[in-house]
């Protein structure tokens, strides 16, 4: 299904835009991961992934990952039903696409790059942003919440320590409560903060489902970018455990940290490494 879909203007050959679709963290929608592909100028045209929202999920019994990559797939599917696509993913959605890449290509899509930003293929074994964590004690909570507002991410914060008390079984008659009648009086940053927190809590069954079948994952020869922050530990491989899933593997080092990856300081330089990439897989000049 691969194309090389071309324009005749004023006699000469335009290649068109490629679809890349962008899939997000955990917390779903994040218009700041849009601007990757946004860098990437007319070569692209950025579609970015919708998951389920937290409310339908619920309701929901039977929500795994295969449902998650199912859904995602049709996704890209309605866009362009026959098309070469790229596939990019910001940590956990780093591993949605790829498991999204692996489904297309049996579909008989060609996938010419698949971005993976900052994202372990072990989440959970180690030390690293991905690893899975013990719950913090109410004073490490209260000093994290203290550097937060000094950081200026006082209302993210909070928002998320109020949706981990929301997702405690001694609130649950409350959350049942905000899920069928979401108050208007919340602040709009607040509330986002809020949606995409309690969106996290059923993502995460997710992550762990795919550490316990990443013994029976196939490998995926595309081409693969790893956007690698300076978080991990020293010990933690350059490739993130991803060398084996991807043969055709290029890590690209990003300062900074996972969390700040979008953040205002380190985006342009995640940007332009992104641009970068996409162009090369493409066969098309770099900027100078």
């Amino acid at each position: 299904m691969s194309t090389s879909i071309h324009q005749v203007q004023h006699g000469q050959a335009v290649l068109e835009p490629m679809p890349l679709f962008l899939f997000p963290g955990m917390g779903g929608y994040d218009p700041q991961l849009v601007e990757i592909g946004t860098a990437c100028g007319d070569a692209v045209t950025s579609v970015e992934i919708a998951y389920p929202a937290w409310r339908v999920l619920y309701e929901a019994n039977d929500f795994d990952l295969d449902t998650l990559v199912s859904d995602v797939v049709g996704q890209i599917t309605r866009h362009c039903p026959a098309c070469a696509i790229l596939l990019a993913g910001y940590s956990f959605g780093g591993i949605v696409a790829f498991a999204a890449a692996t489904r297309l290509r049996d579909l008989g899509y060609t996938v010419r790059l698949l971005g993976l930003l900052d994202v372990e293929a072990h989440p959970g074994i180690g030390t690293g942003p991905g690893a899975f964590r013990a719950p913090k004690t109410l004073r490490q909570q209260l000093v994290g919440f203290s550097a937060a507002v000094r950081r200026g991410e006082g209302r993210s914060k909070f928002a998320y320590a109020i949706a981990r008390y929301l997702k405690s079984p001694r609130w649950k008659l409350l959350l049942r409560a905000y899920a069928r009648v979401p108050p208007r009086w919340l602040t709009g940053k607040f509330r986002i903060y809020l949606e995409r927190d309690l969106l996290s809590e059923h993502m995460e069954p997710l992550l762990r489902q795919w550490v316990a079948r990443r013994g029976t994952v196939r490998s995926l020869p595309v081409p693969t970018y790893l956007f690698r922050t300076e978080q991990h530990s020293g010990t933690a491989a350059q490739h993130l455990g991803w060398d084996y899933y991807c043969p055709d593997l290029t890590v690209v080092p990003i300062p900074g940290s996972h969390l700040g990856m979008l953040g205002s300081s380190n985006r342009p330089i995640l940007c332009a490494a992104f641009r970068d990439a996409v162009l090369q897989v493409l066969g098309r000049p770099t900027p100078d």
